[in-house]
């Protein structure tokens, strides 16, 4: 056992003490280590073992005559490894592009890594200014950390992608705690319950250091128990009367925007949706922007499509759109509803997306880019779509209210509660093939399931070349699709829960939790300076 906590020790005071390129370079590496507790891995160990060396690391910044600068780098670069290998995926949408933008993709992945990193800086600064000596620091480590993540998720647009809370696979266990804090929650409690083990290990036992590991303990106990008592509850029934069609067509971006393109796109799509059953479908789903055309605008499409749902079925589909505004054309990532009565559409809803991808959907700066000459620059410079209005809830023909999430608006929760109304059900649809065989698909999949379990609501999911399937209110995967080829299921739609607490007050506790931690562990700060300060003079 002494070894054991000699084997632990000895590298913890070597992170304290050290400064130079040696630890950083191991903070780099524990951040990249660490990203093998996200999807589709969950390997939660590698993320102890990394906040442990952070944990360290920003202890040790303390001893440094600029131990906010000393904390802010170690973080970063803990982060930018994170996020490094976390998020390499986003190589792949660079490279499928063409034009040229793929030889941005070796400076897009570093820029974005260290833009999120600036987050994780911004946590091991706050930690730095604020702990107490005590071992009830690993709190505020908890707090910070987290805190800072609330921020990453909404400053500069926000981009909340592999949150500590995403090391839980959604549907078990210790996912349910969303339902009461929501992720920013659980990321809180992840982060504390995972570094309080690491004040408890010294070469001599010391009952008082253990009381982090203690209470960490008790909060795993209660978050694994009232997770158990969620998912042994009776689910609700299915949805009578509705039968959904999932459309997996498995077309790679570079067939479907080739050379007949929207022929080939067009006819695999409309083969697998008039697959043997259709007659008792009641609503047919594809992904988003499904086909390279603006569909709404193509006669010939349309009726084909009329062709095949003759039974006065729904298609959701994802679609490009146009609309002038009397000044010049607006283009919309936008879901479209049809319905089919007699082989004619009617345009029952329509829902634009609003939180639009950089670089995807429109590009920062287009304009200073637009001027720089560089061909891949002013590629994407060229991409913009127009935002919808805000989150909407529509009305779907035979199916009850259903809630639209366009791509990555599915990984944010605070939109999800944004709409006016509340719905039944969600439609999440994505074009996940732009990053390929990689674990971006799986960790989208893994993120966007963690709405149903905040809201309460099931969700449907149609991802081009991404998971595709039905996901219950709990957050439990009912049905998927290989993200890899082509596929159709029929499926029914789960009925929803009651609403949780989360879908109730929000980021309400966590937000003033953190702040209570924080502004008081500032104040007592404040006080101990003030105190030193007059026994001085």
């Amino acid at each position: 056992m002494r070894r054991a906590h000699l084997l632990i020790w000895w590298p913890r005071t070597w992170l304290a003490t050290r400064s130079g390129w040696r630890p950083r370079i191991v903070l780099v590496v524990a951040g990249l280590f660490s990203a093998l507790a996200a999807a589709p891995f969950h390997i939660v160990p590698a993320l102890m073992l990394g906040l442990w060396v952070l944990f360290a690391g920003l202890d040790g910044s303390r001893r440094f005559d600029r131990p906010l600068r000393s904390a802010f780098l170690r973080g970063f670069l803990f982060g930018f490894g994170y996020f490094i290998a976390g998020m390499s995926w986003v190589i792949y949408a660079f490279l499928t592009r063409g034009n040229g933008v793929e030889y941005l993709a070796p400076v897009a992945l570093p820029a974005l890594a260290a833009l999120m990193a600036v987050f994780w800086g911004i946590g091991g600064m706050i930690y730095v200014a604020l702990a107490p000596r005590s071992v009830w620091r690993v709190l505020v480590f908890a707090a910070a950390l987290a805190f800072s993540e609330w921020l990453r998720g909404h400053l500069l647009g926000g981009l909340p992608w592999n949150l500590p809370a995403y090391v839980w696979p959604a549907g078990g266990l210790v996912s349910q705690a969303a339902s009461w804090f929501g992720v920013y929650g659980l990321s809180l409690l992840t982060v504390f319950v995972l570094t309080a083990p690491l004040l408890a290990i010294t070469p001599r036992l010391e009952l008082g250091r253990t009381l982090p590991t203690f209470a960490a303990l008790g909060i795993s106990l209660i978050v694994l128990a009232t997770g158990a008592i969620r998912l042994a509850a009776s689910p609700p029934d299915n949805v009578p009367g509705v039968t959904i069609r999932l459309v997996q067509a498995g077309i790679p971006q570079s067939q479907k925007w080739g050379e007949d393109g929207v022929a080939l796109t067009r006819d695999r799509y409309l083969a697998l949706t008039a697959r043997d059953g259709i007659d008792a479908v009641t609503h047919v789903v594809w992904p988003e922007g499904a086909l390279p055309t603006f569909m709404l605008e193509d006669g010939n499409t349309l009726a084909r499509i009329g062709d095949t749902l003759t039974g006065g079925q729904t298609l959701l589909a994802g679609v490009n759109r146009r609309a002038s505004d009397g000044q010049g054309l607006r283009y919309f990532n936008t879901l479209a509803a049809l319905r089919y009565e007699s082989g004619t559409p009617r345009i029952a809803a329509l829902y634009d997306k609003v939180r639009l991808t950089p670089f995807g959907e429109f590009t920062p700066l287009s304009g200073v880019m637009a001027m720089t000459g560089i061909p891949a620059l002013q590629d994407l410079a060229r991409y913009e779509f127009t935002p919808g209005p805000g989150a909407n809830v529509l009305d779907v023909p035979g199916a009850p209210r259903m809630l639209p999430l366009i791509c990555y608006e599915a990984i944010f929760p605070a939109f999800v509660r944004s709409a006016d109304q509340r719905a039944s059900w969600i439609y999440n649809l994505s074009n996940d093939a732009w990053f390929g065989p990689t674990a971006g698909p799986r960790q989208h999949f893994n993120q966007a399931s963690y709405r149903s379990i905040e809201s309460g609501l099931p969700m449907v999911r149609s991802a081009a070349l991404g998971v595709s399937g039905v996901v219950d209110a709990l957050g439990r995967p009912v049905v998927t699709l290989d993200a890899s080829g082509e596929g159709v299921r029929d499926v029914s739609l789960p009925g929803e829960l009651g609403r949780t607490p989360y879908s109730f007050w929000g980021d309400a506790p966590f937000l003033a939790f953190c702040l209570l931690v924080l502004i008081g562990m500032a104040w007592q700060r404040f006080r101990s300076m003030r105190e030193a300060s007059e026994a001085q003079s």
